[in-house]
């Protein structure tokens, strides 16, 4: 793996369910997936629904494959595994991995969140990258039981982000506002949902902050149809604290 760049001022974090490589148009296609993410020109990316050596999308390590097309550093966490292969979720980094835990969370969905330390030279910081459940009741118990626990107690600037399957009304997503900020308030572009990507009706992916980060702006990504979701885009400076 690459050791990366250790000099930071603003940060282009990307949270991207890329629904295994699969567009609208119900073809696999990781190229297709890469292009939109090398035009984000990322720093971070937060990947659900990746695969890795299923026959069903050619053997393909997906997040092996992207990060290797983005000149990236990455890791895995599997939730889900099969014979062969597995998927889960998985986080790309232009800068060192220091370390990653995969944390499966309890229910009827096949859900995780992967929580990776990133390294740079004015801090460490620590990653959150989740899915969860398709019941009311089992994400508000993933978050307030497993996922929140571990973001309170980290030492570090902290970014939790992903696929979170919760409008922004509900009561889940109240519970982690007590927490966090959402990046969304910074909001400067037009579209204002992330699904489905051909005609959005639902804001169900997010990108939240810590008090060590300065929000800078937030764009979901319209017209690509790479994935059932868009791209949810946000910019943030790293303080030094």
């Amino acid at each position: 793996m690459m050791t990366g760049n250790s000099d930071i001022s603003f940060l282009t974090i990307v949270t991207y369910n890329i629904q295994h490589g699969r567009g609208m148009d119900g073809q696999f296609n990781l190229q297709r997936t890469a292009y939109v993410l090398t035009v984000l020109n990322p720093d971070i990316v937060l990947l659900q629904e990746a695969d890795c050596r299923r026959p069903q999308t050619r053997m393909s390590h997906q997040p092996a494959f992207l990060a290797k097309m983005l000149n990236m550093n990455y890791a895995y966490g599997a939730v889900r595994h099969y014979r062969p292969g597995s998927y889960g979720n998985a986080v790309l980094s232009r800068y060192p991995i220091v370390n990653y835990e995969n944390h499966v969370l309890p229910g009827e969905g096949e859900r995780c969140c992967l929580e990776v330390e990133i390294g740079t030279s004015l801090s460490n910081f620590t990653v959150f990258n989740l899915h969860l459940g398709l019941k009311a009741a089992e994400r508000y118990h993933q978050l307030q039981n497993i996922i929140l626990p571990r973001v309170s107690a980290a030492n570090s600037p902290v970014l939790l982000g992903g696929d979170f399957n919760a409008r922004p009304e509900s009561t889940e997503i109240s519970l982690v506002k007590d927490y966090l900020q959402d990046s969304f308030q910074a909001n400067s572009g037009e579209c204002i949902h992330t699904f489905p990507s051909d005609q959005p009706y639902a804001r169900i992916d997010y990108i939240f902050l810590n008090n060590n980060w300065e929000l800078n702006d937030c764009k979901i990504i319209p017209h690509t149809q790479a994935s059932d979701h868009l791209p949810l885009v946000v910019k943030v400076l790293l303080a030094n604290r």
